[in-house]
Order: structure tokens, then sequence, then C-alpha cells
């Protein structure tokens, strides 16, 4: 128990109060929730509309029986699987407790042997499929890039709207303008062709009255990119790092 940096109940009768079964499998079921959002997300990403993202796949792998293009992410739907099971469990413990009348009923020891081992044994399953995942990830940059340019000039309408009512345009009158110039370009983007985004509002007459055609395409091109994301990321990624080897070094003392 000291390795684990447990102390013993000052005080309990029969059994020890199985609040603390509770307290342990919320944990449990609170790693599995983190790793079914990442492995959720990765399933969306690595979908033929996105491919952002993919988990690894071996040359000898078979994505399906029945499709032999496809490439399942089989190892991120069986986080997924794992951690719905992982979520149930704290219910179990939770009746475990409120029902323990008195602290000396035992009616909670047929399933306190396997809702308490198997909590462990997926979340372990669930992690180590996990760092396979995120060892091998496959980041699909043309991709990426691809839907930047067809989508993110949508994303920086906001800040020319914001510089046009600076220059003292009306900001009802540029809503619309910018409006009308975003739906032609969504129903380009949809028959298949660039986005022609910058070109028409680059090209407006009534904004034009207010800013040149190359600040407009400017403030478009700078609010479409990813910002501080990289910095932002690193920053993280080196955070986490660091965590990582605290945590070692507390280990091992």
């Amino acid at each position: 128990m000291a390795r684990l940096g447990l102390e013993a109940f000052p005080v309990s009768t029969q059994t020890y109060p199985r609040k603390m079964d509770y307290r342990v499998l919320c944990v449990l079921a609170s790693v599995a929730q983190s790793a079914y959002k990442f492995a959720l997300d990765l399933r969306l990403l690595q979908s033929p509309v996105y491919g952002e993202m993919a988990e690894p796949f071996g040359r000898q792998q078979v994505g399906s029986s029945a499709m032999p293009f496809k490439r399942n992410p089989i190892t991120s739907e069986s986080i997924c699987s794992l951690a719905r099971y992982v979520a149930e469990l704290p219910r179990v413990a939770w009746d475990n407790a409120a029902h323990s009348a008195l602290e000396r009923t035992l009616d909670d020891s047929a399933n306190r042997r396997f809702v308490l081992p198997s909590a462990f044994l997926a979340a372990d399953d669930i992690l180590t499929r996990l760092a396979r995942i995120v060892r091998g990830l496959r980041i699909g940059r043309e991709a990426i890039q691809h839907l930047l340019a067809a989508y993110g000039p949508f994303a920086a309408t906001e800040p020319l709207l914001m510089a046009l009512v600076v220059a003292g345009a009306d900001r009802q009158e540029m809503h619309e303008r910018i409006r009308e110039g975003s739906m032609a370009a969504w129903a380009a983007i949809q028959r298949g062709e660039p986005n022609p985004l910058a070109d028409l509002l680059a090209g407006d007459e009534r904004i034009a009255a207010y800013l040149s055609p190359e600040r407009v395409r400017a403030i478009l091109a700078e609010g479409a990119g990813v910002g501080d994301a990289p910095a932002r990321s690193r920053a993280l990624a080196e955070k986490v790092r660091l965590e990582a080897r605290r945590t070692s070094q507390v280990r091992c003392t």
C-alpha cells in the first residue's frame, strides 16, 4: 500500500467503506472517457470525407473482409468499445457503497471479484491500444491543406467584417455583402470548384470603398490560417513530456 501511496482506514467495521471502490472506478472511467473522445474523433477524421488523421495500418493488414479498399479504424473502435464497458462499472460500485447496510453486508463480494479486476484490465488495454495509435499516428497533411483551402476562408470573414467597420463601413451592409459572397462561394464548393470567396469579396465594389482588394485578400489569408496553433501545440506537448518525466521520477523514488 505504501508503494501505491495508500493509507489504511483508521476506523472500519467488518468491511472498509465501499466508497473507495466507487472513487477508484470513477477515475478509471474518467481515463476511459478521455480515450474514448480521442478515439471517436480519430475515427471521424480518418473517414474518407476528411482523411486528416489515421491510425497505424500495416502492409498486410486487412481493412474489411468484403471491401479490400477499406481501412477500418479497428484499434480506435476497440478503444471505444472497452471504454463504454468501463464507464458502466462505477454504477455497480455506487450500488455497493450505497447498499452496504451498517457496513456489515457482504452482498457485494461476488460482483467485486470481477468488477474491480476487469476495470483495471480494461483500462490497461485501452491505454496500451491508445499508445500504439499515438506512436504510429498518420497525419494527412495534403488533406488538411485541401480542407483549409476549401473552408478556411469562411472563418476569415469575421476579421474582415471587423476591419470594414473600423474603416467606417456600416456593419449590417457589410455583413450582407459578405453573406452573399459566402453563399456564392459555398455553392461553388458544392459543385467541386475551388473556393472563390477571396475573389468575390476583393472584387466587391461596396467593400472596395473601404478596403483595397489587396487588403481584403491579406485579411482573408491571415484569418484562414492556423494562427498560433502550432506554437500552442508544441508548448502543450512539452508540458506533457515534462509531467510524464516528473511522474516517472516519482515512481522510481
